[in-house]
């Protein structure tokens, strides 16, 4: 596996700086910097472990890990000029979405109090304090060994619905709404959404939405529900892709690692699964996808099953039904 070590800092961060300009980085460029992101699998697998045998299975959706796509990776140092490229807290991460409100508290006492070879250097408590776009979630940033920054979300499964419901979203009508852009209406959708969650959870709702009853929030979800025909669309551009299930393996729909494609073109999902053996082969393989510039979307987790998989990353899949359940719930006023 690659030191992270061997790679100096000011050298990540004069990488970076070419990437804020849009500029190619050469082939050594390129090396270092696919060596430097592939080198963090150690440190996460470290957490991985960890979080797996303290947090019961029962109380959870699912736990993934995975590592931020080269074109992700540009995407936020154009947005924020001032970040650098050896600071970043998400370069590597792991997702644990929790069953409920409570199975969260639970998870984040344990994570602050627990003994770690790791430093806990910051906590972004997004649950407590949503963000202006409706986020929520907990994010716990840690400090390795090696010097540099991994990321650990904790989410409800109301928490995930939302946030994978505006990447899926966001992929249909090719506009990134994490970063503020897209129709105004449709965000103010995602924002009443993202607040009637949050009352349904006994949670923090958005600020100006602090002194609406949950009577008159569900009004105006209702409302905006209606004048989008948010669920008519959704419907008609989801649910049907067709899934492609690629083995490197024998056994079965289980595996170690997922390389996950989505090709919103052909409406279909191909998922890549390989031993934990075939790390090396996993990630050789995502990275040849990711720099072919072919219009799809990938992603590399690190996962027990496809039925995970889904759980945690439905956005590649185009996956809405369990949106759409509870948006005619609300409708309905069943919820």
């Amino acid at each position: 596996m690659y030191n992270l070590t061997m790679t100096s800092r000011s050298k990540i961060d004069k990488i970076g700086d070419t990437l804020k300009k849009r500029e190619d980085l050469n082939s050594s460029e390129l090396k270092i910097l696919l060596q430097w992101r592939n080198g963090f699998s150690d440190d996460l697998a470290y957490f991985y472990r960890k979080l797996s045998e303290q947090i019961e299975e029962e109380k959870r959706v699912a736990l993934v890990r995975r590592i931020k796509r080269i074109d992700s990776i540009k995407k936020k140092l154009i947005r924020f000029k001032t970040m650098r490229l050896s600071t970043f807290q998400d370069i590597a991460g792991i997702r644990m979405i929790l069953k409920s409100e409570e199975f969260l508290n639970e998870a984040y006492t344990l994570l602050r109090v627990q003994s770690t070879k790791h430093k806990l250097k910051r906590v972004d408590n997004y649950h407590k304090n949503p963000k202006e776009d409706g986020y929520r979630g907990i994010h716990l940033i840690y400090q390795t060994l090696s010097n540099i920054q991994l990321e650990i979300q904790l989410r409800t499964e109301l928490e995930h619905i939302w946030a994978t419901a505006v990447e899926t979203y966001g992929e249909l009508q090719k506009t990134s709404f994490k970063t503020g852009e897209g129709n105004s209406e449709w965000k103010d959708f995602f924002r009443l959404l993202s607040s009637y969650f949050a009352i349904i959870e006994n949670s923090q709702p958005l600020e100006d939405h602090l002194t609406l009853s949950k009577a008159k929030l569900r009004k105006l979800l209702k409302d905006r529900i209606k004048s989008l025909k948010v669920i008519e669309k959704l419907n008609a551009s989801t649910n049907n892709i067709n899934i492609i299930l690629d083995k490197h393996n024998k056994t079965g729909r289980r595996g170690k690692y997922a390389l996950i494609e989505l090709d919103i073109l052909n409406n279909t999902t191909k998922v890549e699964l390989f031993n934990k053996k075939d790390q090396s082969k996993a990630i050789e393989i995502y990275t040849q996808k990711e720099l072919s510039n072919d219009g799809k979307n990938y992603v590399f987790v690190n996962i027990d099953d496809v039925e995970k998989i889904q759980d945690s990353y439905p956005n590649y899949f185009l996956n809405t039904r369990r949106l759409l359940e509870l948006l005619s719930k609300i409708v309905l006023g069943q919820l």
